[in-house]
């Protein structure tokens, strides 16, 4: 089944959602040096939030190893931060695309003060059918951005169109580990996601199959679950202390209904996560230096790979991230890195392993219904 292009209505519902949550963005999440809107990763020696958010770009980065020169597809750019760093540590070209004309404002600002609008250039596309040509990118790079479309397979074919042959695609979500929850859970699972301006995610075997079926090769998808859920229980608790006047200023009409419910879709992410209804992962995959310029594709059936897939469960090693570090220190201008920030040292992977079994059964109850 061909799609054209994401429907008006989930245009509408992502644009509403990321220009009328920016104050809570701005507020709470982001960090100057690399304006991230993503979750962040931490390793035992992470000192903060801000290294965290680093972290994660380092990690994507990791799995397609950009060089100098390359022109990247930061598809769902936000505010162009992971553009920027990108053309900053690695010395890439990078083409961020947004739906939403304020984002994209925001990133050709930042990228001018900054010094990098030659290298970053911004502009307003669907990321399921852009005006690109064929084989336009190296690298096509996705942060958590593609859950915003149900149209998945439709993202890794147009992906696969645009790569030149070898071009590979990385893509940092979140998954579900299984389809279908009972009813409670499915209940749980759509507020969560609906807050966000998310439709559904997929399983490891829908989103693999998508890859493999658009014509990529050497795909895998690894669970970064562990080195995640610091960032996801900072932002509980966060919004879990600031949610009481949050209800009253919703009261008195001083916070809109889109800042609201992304306050309670920041809370519920945690409960879906003790219900284990998510898992956080990148996905990898290639185009095969030897592909022909586009390849016709069919709507994927999950579950139906014999293609050459990797669905790993197993959190990644380190020497991916030694890799993508080798490279940043080949590009002769050097990487511009928040890793100095000062903090206390960071929880290890096994605490959270643990938060994860366990849960928050202290968590208070109640007050999560939407207004």
């Amino acid at each position: 089944m061909a799609i054209k292009s994401t429907d008006s209505a989930t245009r509408k519902a992502v644009v509403d959602y990321y220009d009328g949550s920016w104050f809570d963005y701005r507020v709470i999440w982001l960090d100057r040096g690399n304006l991230a809107k993503h979750f962040g990763y931490w390793e035992p020696d992470t000192r903060n939030h801000s290294q965290s958010l680093t972290n994660m770009n380092r990690q994507v980065a990791a799995r397609v190893n950009p060089k100098p020169g390359e022109r990247v597809l930061d598809a769902g750019c936000g505010i162009g931060g992971s553009s920027m760093w990108l053309a900053r540590t690695f010395g890439v070209n990078t083409v961020g695309i947004s739906l939403s004309a304020n984002e994209l404002e925001r990133a050709r600002r930042y990228a001018k003060a900054k010094g990098l609008e030659d290298q970053c250039t911004f502009q307003q596309e669907d990321f399921i059918a852009t005006s690109f040509p064929d084989e336009s990118f190296d690298i096509i790079w996705a942060q958590e951005s593609v859950c915003h479309t149900i149209h998945k397979d439709a993202f890794c074919a147009e992906a696969y169109r645009l790569l030149k042959p070898g071009g590979r695609m990385v893509m940092e979500d979140w998954f579900r580990p299984r389809r279908p929850y009972d009813a409670k859970d499915e209940k749980l699972f759509s507020d969560w996601l609906r807050g966000w301006a998310i439709e559904d995610l997929a399983t490891r075997e829908e989103i693999t199959g998508y890859a493999a079926d658009a014509g990529f090769e050497n795909v895998l998808l690894e669970d970064i679950t562990p080195y995640m859920l610091r960032s996801a229980r900072h932002l509980y608790m966060v919004t879990a202390a600031l949610y009481p006047g949050a209800v009253l200023l919703r009261a008195l009409k001083l916070r809109t209904k889109v800042l609201h419910e992304n306050m309670i879709s920041a809370r519920l992410q945690w409960r879906a996560h003790v219900r284990n209804l998510w898992f956080a992962g990148i996905l990898s995959a290639q185009k095969p230096p030897n592909a022909s310029t586009s390849k016709p594709t069919t709507k994927a059936q999950p579950g139906k790979a014999k293609r050459k897939t990797k669905g790993s469960s197993k959190a990644p090693k380190r020497d991916h991230v030694a890799g993508a570090d080798a490279a940043a220190a080949d590009h002769a201008n050097g990487a511009e890195s928040s890793n100095d920030d000062k903090g206390a040292p960071a929880e290890g992977a096994s605490a959270d392993r643990e938060s994860r079994e366990s849960g928050d059964q202290n968590e208070t109850k109640g007050g999560d219904s939407k207004s």
